[in-house]
């Protein structure tokens, strides 16, 4: 799977996440205007690259890809480093339905046993897409665990990933088609903010058993993400730049 990410900026939101009735693997569709920050990537026939959000009238929004900047590191056999910046040729205009989540802190940990959330496009089950849902309480796993239910196959848990699901279960996981959506946690205060900490990534199949998903873990690649955005004009002044992602 490779990962894009949309590029969060400026003040992120709160959410007020809403369920209606278990659809996919073990999760729930998500109720239109819940998670602000969820778009479709898409690809049109000429292969140009476009973006599609949502406005608070309901109706779909398209932007185009000006740029991305796909991770040096990135390695498509091991997934490692998994995570790409995009820059849209026109901004998104933000208000209560479309708005973007906070970025962690550099190095931020989000601590074992954490319930994160996960949004997306793909399949209910191996080999079929469906709409926009959302799966609730995903569990964080400690990350030495997780590397032994991988070690047998040539892709390698490192410590640039995050490891999450119910490996002891079957049928709750991210799935095809989630490739890039957001694994955000709650903040512990209550406040309502999420956190943008991981990114949909790879793992064996759907929702098999002692198989949890990998996401690319977004702390460590906060300094990259930054240095990109200055780097490569995404943002026209450095203060803009090193603001995006907190309020």
């Amino acid at each position: 799977r490779k990962t894009l990410l949309l590029l969060p900026v400026l003040c992120c939101t709160v959410a007020k996440p809403r369920f209606i009735f278990s659809r996919i693997i073990g999760g729930e569709e998500a109720v239109p205007h819940s998670w602000p920050w969820q778009v479709s990537i898409q690809i049109s026939d000429q292969h140009i690259l476009h973006l599609v959000s949502v406005d608070f009238h309901g109706s779909e929004v398209f932007r185009s890809v000006k740029q991305y900047i796909i991770h040096p590191s990135f390695n498509k056999t091991t997934m490692d480093s998994d995570i790409a910046l995009l820059q849209l040729a026109e901004p998104l205009e933000f208000n209560h339905y479309v708005h973007p989540v906070c970025l962690p802190a550099k190095e931020e940990v989000v601590q074992p046993s954490s319930v994160c959330i996960i949004t997306g496009w793909g399949a209910q089950e191996e080999g079929i897409t469906d709409m926009l849902k959302s799966f609730h309480l995903l569990p964080i796993l400690m990350l030495e665990a997780c590397q032994t239910y991988y070690i047998n196959l040539p892709s390698r848990v490192t410590q640039r990933m995050i490891c999450a699901g119910f490996p002891l279960e079957e049928g709750k996981d991210s799935c095809t088609g989630d490739s890039g959506g957001p694994l955000v946690c709650p903040s512990e205060d209550g406040s309502g903010f999420y956190t943008l900490h991981g990114i949909t990534s790879w793992g064996l199949g759907c929702g098999r058993k002692s198989y949890p998903g990998l996401y690319t873990n977004v702390g460590v690649f906060v300094d990259w993400i930054k240095q990109s955005i200055n780097s490569s004009g995404m943002y026209r002044n450095k203060q803009t730049s090193e603001s995006f992602g907190h309020c």
